[in-house]
């Protein structure tokens, strides 16, 4: 009967003392989680409360209607711009380094008027920007890593096409004809067809939506944090990018002019300024649709699964912006509320099933 008692006592210890492993392991990457965090926010604190003071002044004033309004046609009209003037003379090392330096001005910009012209006060408070951070270089660390697999699978998709199609046939897919900036709109509605299909699935399939879940498991949108990803889920999307950028056969210099564009698109969907769409809103993947696709209720979420373009959510029954409401801005998975909120906890979720088939329990 003593050894009866004993072992659940001994499994309990046991456990213990693996939780307790397991906290001196993570111990330094939340500290370094928790230094980025501090880098990032304590600097910028003083100006955050001198713009948090002038933002109820801000609220009734002519610039704040403006900005509103015209905040997004201008920054996708800049993109169209510079995009084209960078690859006016070719791709080139020049136009690679200017793209990161417009996307940076993006935040310098965005992030004062989150401030300023907040869509959600709830959203301004977070600690969350390390985390982010870390989840950018891990991603980009990811595409280093797996880079050399994606590139030769690649290169044996097109050499197989290639083996098995006519070039004519091949470069006649795309209307070379068309204006320049109408290919760019093109090209990011024919992708964003099999984005919208490849997010779909990310949600239907319960392992896939094991990654995914990583992108919605923050509790507020702001400018930065549209890039929170999983890096497998970061490969498998490259991947899968491959088939139809290979058949389609746009020129470099629009895919280039494209990809700005969609990056524009894509802060402006997480960004917590109250920028109104109006009509935009029915066209493109903007805040207020997007908002109600990180809802925590399953069935609002599932819905505006579109990456640049909210086209094919109508097409396909799946968009949601009801008139006369407002997405609620309390987001992030409903049926894990112990979601983990760290880095590590991050990287690790998709591998954790306790919290999975706790979830399925709730």
């Amino acid at each position: 009967m003593a050894d009866l008692a004993a072992g659940p006592q001994d499994e309990s210890l046991a456990r213990g003392g693996l939780r307790h492993l397991a906290a001196i392991l993570a111990a330094p990457f939340h500290a370094l989680e928790w230094t980025l965090t501090r880098v990032l926010t304590v600097p910028v604190k003083p100006v955050w409360r001198w713009l948090d003071k002038l933002a109820p002044r801000f609220e009734q004033t002519l610039a704040r209607k403006v900005i509103s309004v015209t905040l997004f046609p201008v920054m996708m009209t800049l993109a169209v711009i510079i995009g084209f003037a960078l690859v006016k003379h070719g791709l080139t090392g020049n136009a690679l380094a200017f793209l990161f330096l417009y996307f940076i001005a993006m935040g310098l910009l965005l992030a004062p008027l989150e401030r300023l012209m907040p869509w959600s006060r709830k959203w301004l408070h977070g600690e969350d920007s390390g985390t982010d951070l870390l989840a950018i270089l891990s991603t980009m660390a990811g595409a280093i890593l797996l880079g050399p697999l994606s590139v030769f699978l690649t290169a044996w998709l097109v050499s197989w096409i290639h083996g098995r199609m006519p070039e004519d046939a091949i470069r006649s897919f795309w209307p070379g004809a068309l204006h320049p900036v109408l290919q760019v709109f093109l090209l990011l509605l024919v992708m964003d067809f099999f984005r919208y299909w490849y997010h779909r699935w990310m949600h239907a399939v319960p392992v896939m939506w094991r990654w995914h879940s990583v992108h919605h498991s923050s509790a507020r949108m702001y400018w930065f944090n549209g890039v929170r990803s999983h890096p497998i889920e970061g490969f498998v999307q490259n991947l899968l990018w491959v088939v139809p950028y290979t058949l389609i056969q746009a020129p470099a210099e629009i895919v280039f002019v494209a990809g700005m564009v969609s990056r524009v698109i894509g802060r402006f969907q997480h960004t917590n300024v109250d920028a109104r769409f109006g009509p935009l809103e029915y066209v493109f993947s903007a805040p207020d649709n997007h908002r109600y696709h990180h809802s925590k209720i399953a069935a609002v979420g599932n819905r505006n699964y579109g990456g640049d373009f909210i086209v094919w959510d109508h097409l396909f029954g799946t968009f949601h912006l009801p008139r006369g409401q407002r997405p609620s801005d309390d987001i992030g998975i409903g049926d894990l509320p112990d979601y983990p909120q760290t880095w590590l906890g991050l990287m690790l979720a998709p591998f954790n099933n306790r919290m999975w088939r706790r979830g399925k329990a709730l």
